[in-house]
């Protein structure tokens, strides 16, 4: 694998419910991830809400940065609210990730993003961890923080 990619983000005045109910929603990812084209649940467990990240799906994300698209399937493996969500991925890389929700001083939450992966194909992999790429795609988690909680103040 290569070297994993990490970036946290302080969120003042909210709750870790309310804030990992935001994350698990995947038809409102577009609205705060950059470098997000689409998303969306391909295959859900029964009685699993519609739209929402639970352990048993399949998701798809299109992803778009520095002229570039891919798209990516993961596995959701683990939830659980308001915690933490894990996932490994099945098809455009291999690997894993996820988020966790956790409370933070002064009434702050922390949300923190970890994916660890090789793009397949393996030329794009080669290409996506340059330092110019690599640099690009770990600026868009941390603005992607950013926007998720300007969103979530203004409900």
């Amino acid at each position: 694998m290569n070297e994993p990619a990490r970036a946290s983000y302080r969120i003042q005045a909210a709750a870790p419910g309310e804030v990992f109910a935001a994350l698990s929603d995947v038809w409102r990812f577009g609205e705060w991830s950059f470098g997000l084209k689409s998303a969306r649940v391909l295959e859900a467990p029964d009685a699993a809400p519609s739209g929402r990240l639970v352990a048993g799906s399949t998701v798809e994300f299109v992803l778009s940065a520095a002229g570039l698209t891919h798209r990516v399937e993961s596995f959701v493996t683990d939830v659980e609210p308001p915690r933490f969500v894990r996932w490994r991925y099945t098809k455009g890389a291999i690997g894993g990730g996820g988020w966790t929700v956790e409370e933070a001083e002064g009434g702050a939450v922390c949300i923190t993003l970890h994916t660890d992966y090789e793009v397949r194909p393996a030329w794009l992999n080669r290409l996506a961890h340059r330092p110019l790429f690599r640099g690009i795609t770990e600026d868009l988690p941390r603005r992607s923080m950013r926007r998720f909680a300007e969103c979530l103040a203004e409900g």
